[in-house]
């Protein structure tokens, strides 16, 4: 005979504990709201709460809330948008919100009343009426602020705060077959001698404020990052003319930095690929960045991928 666990436990709970098990161990946490939501008109989901106080995610306390209306304060500023794209993320975010036939798990932050929210949403289906959802919602920023920081660590270098070979990888792997991609290898002239005659510390200025450069032509989807040492890399979606403007301006600029504890002059090589097929495109430019250094540095070369 199958034993009824939820009336002996809440016999067991309210005689030897005084805990009531649904006012304290079901709808007991403070951090979040359990609401419930028809999901036939996708156009206009409402929530209505079951327990707990809208104001928690940063709403007024009201008796319902359409789903729109939290995405409608949507914080596309978060490191997660701008790693993943903001209109990737954001179109992540409500797909999964969307999916209302399986339990779905979600985390996204809202901006409302000048404050950063983070809010998880636990979706799933009540089994005896599936155009019915449960909603648990809830109240994360405590734990997604520091979640922030740490992801935005793996995707960045220290010392320039570019990003790092692993989010190139990343961004490549989307971006390849983009139109009019180009690729930007660059390598600063004779890094080594300054490392080695003037230390690290010049070292690092030269590297940091080279990076500032490079930041200055930053866009949503033109981004340069640093693989390492002296090597920099650059997936930019213009056209011919606009990058070779900024090339021109990037080696002006480098040559116009300066260190305190250098006198050497100092310049930049930059090897630059206009994709076509898009085939092994980094390691072509690098190709082309050698044929710069070969010829004398201090400049850059543009090719057309073959």
């Amino acid at each position: 005979m199958k034993t009824n666990h939820f009336n002996v436990a809440t016999k067991e709970l309210k005689e030897k504990y005084q805990v009531d098990i649904i006012e304290d161990v079901l709808l007991g946490r403070k951090e979040r709201v359990i609401l419930y939501g028809d999901t036939s008109n996708r156009s206009s989901i409402i929530l209505k709460p079951i327990s707990g106080d809208l104001r928690l995610l940063g709403f007024s306390d009201f008796d319902s809330i359409d789903l729109c209306h939290i995405l409608d304060n949507f914080d596309n500023n978060s490191k997660y948008s701008e790693i993943a794209g903001r209109r990737e993320y954001y179109e992540y975010v409500t797909h999964q919100l969307n999916q209302f036939n399986d339990e779905t798990d979600i985390t996204f932050p809202i901006q409302i009343n000048g404050h950063r929210i983070w809010l998880r949403f636990n979706i799933y289906p009540i089994e005896k009426n599936k155009k019915l959802c449960i909603f648990i919602v809830t109240n994360v920023s405590d734990l997604m602020n520091g979640e922030e920081l740490i992801y935005e660590k793996t995707h960045k270098d220290a010392l320039t705060g570019l990003f790092n070979r692993y989010t190139f990888d990343y961004h490549y792997g989307l971006r390849y077959q983009w139109k009019n991609l180009h690729a930007l290898y660059m390598d600063l002239d004779d890094f080594k001698l300054i490392n080695d005659i003037e230390g690290h510390a010049a070292g690092n200025e030269f590297l940091v404020q080279f990076s500032t450069i490079l930041k200055s032509y930053h866009s949503e989807y033109n981004l340069f990052y640093r693989l390492g040492g002296d090597e920099f890399v650059g997936l930019f979606f213009e056209d011919e003319a606009t990058i070779k403007k900024m090339a021109e301006e990037i080696i002006t600029k480098t040559q116009k930095i300066n260190l305190v504890k250098n006198k050497r002059p100092l310049s930049v090589s930059i090897g630059i690929v206009k994709a076509v097929q898009a085939d092994d495109l980094i390691h072509k430019a690098d190709e082309v960045l050698y044929k710069v250094k070969n010829a004398g540095k201090n400049h850059y070369l543009y090719e057309i991928e073959k």
